[in-house]
């Protein structure tokens, strides 16, 4: 595999894990404020698959301190838009310096056309790929890709990975 360690945050019950970063690292932690999820992801993934989860924390982005220089890839899917744009800064800040040289923090999030969309019932915030850009330039992060997800549902936002370091 090309990488050693992984952080996945907004893990839920394992399903980026177990498809794609088990099959890419070595090792995976797993962050998600739900302890109910992080213990079915044992029985999702597998228990062969699992025993290279080294960590799983039950805790928000907004409160997680990783170490320094500890990862290759941070993986946070479909989980931002619970942030406030302060945390997010101070979050992709903190991210920044836990990747390894070399590494990338990879987002992958709904997108709206323009402006921000709150939803009522969740107070979740869904940010224009222009405020999202905002946010990465006010943490200090490089846009090194960015791409849309193709053959998404035309009534559904779109949805777009943006690969930071």
């Amino acid at each position: 595999s090309s990488g050693i360690n992984a952080e996945y945050g907004g893990a839920g019950i394992g399903r980026i894990t177990k498809g794609l970063l088990l099959n890419t690292f070595q090792e995976v932690e797993m962050l998600d404020t739900c302890q109910e999820h992080l213990d079915s992801a044992r029985g999702f993934i597998g228990e062969e698959l699992f025993r290279r989860v080294s960590a799983q924390h039950c805790i928000g982005l907004q409160a997680f301190r990783p170490e320094p220089a500890r990862y290759d890839v941070i993986w946070i899917q479909w989980v931002i838009i619970y942030l406030s744009d302060a945390d997010f800064v101070a979050m992709l800040e903190r991210f920044r310096a836990a990747l390894r040289p070399g590494g990338y923090i990879v987002i992958k999030d709904n997108v709206t056309n323009s402006g921000s969309m709150v939803d009522p019932d969740d107070s979740s915030i869904t940010r224009s790929d222009y405020q999202l850009k905002q946010i990465f330039a006010r943490a200090g992060c490089d846009i090194m890709k960015e791409q849309v997800q193709r053959n998404f549902p035309r009534e559904l936002f779109k949805v777009k990975f943006y690969a930071l370091q």
